[in-house]
């Protein structure tokens, strides 16, 4: 009985948030000397039927269910996303490229071009378990692709602008209210 008790005590304490289709997710995560909390999960789904493609989480310093408020808050921020199959490299930029028409408006996007072609061309093929992390700071944003260190690109408007195609127009609308935490 002592152990069950001891068990079910140290779960209540466990650091996981959230779990979304056998992926977890810690409740919070450190960037540089900033502590985030996990605002929320979603599953980011595919085509006509509905394929689930990676678990995302998105770590902010305040949470908030509302997107403009996301967005304007303060960096850093992060979305982590776990990838529960296996895509290719040509399929990876082409959804990258179709979320950025779809929430950057042109004027914006002519003068961030150059540093969304850089992300993007770091892109490579992802397989079913692995992920990609993305830190959205007031200098860029800092890609880790299945734990190497892509580099730093674009600037603070780059990393907002990146940040809303979760939110702006989002190709899943079932993976921005996961991430809003509604």
């Amino acid at each position: 009985m002592f152990k069950v008790l001891l068990f079910s005590f140290l779960l209540s304490f466990s650091s996981f948030a959230g779990e979304v289709y056998g992926v977890t997710m810690p409740e919070t995560m450190k960037v540089g000397n900033e502590n985030l909390m996990l605002n929320g999960m979603g599953t980011r789904k595919a085509t006509w039927l509905r394929v689930k493609v990676y678990v995302g989480g998105l770590y902010v310093k305040e949470k908030s269910t509302n997107s403009a408020k996301i967005l304007d808050q303060g960096n850093p921020k992060v979305i982590d996303m776990n990838f529960v199959r296996d895509v290719e490299a040509e399929k990876l930029r082409g959804g990258w490229s179709d979320a950025w028409k779809a929430a950057v408006p042109q004027s914006q996007r002519t003068k961030l071009q150059a540093h969304f072609d850089k992300f993007n061309a770091a892109m490579g093929d992802i397989q079913k378990n692995q992920k990609i992390i993305v830190s959205f700071t007031d200098k860029g944003i800092n890609v880790k692709f299945n734990g190497s260190d892509k580099g730093t690109f674009g600037n603070k408007d780059f990393s907002r602008a990146l940040l809303s195609i979760w939110f702006i127009n989002a190709a899943d609308e079932g993976l921005r209210d996961g991430l809003l935490g509604v």
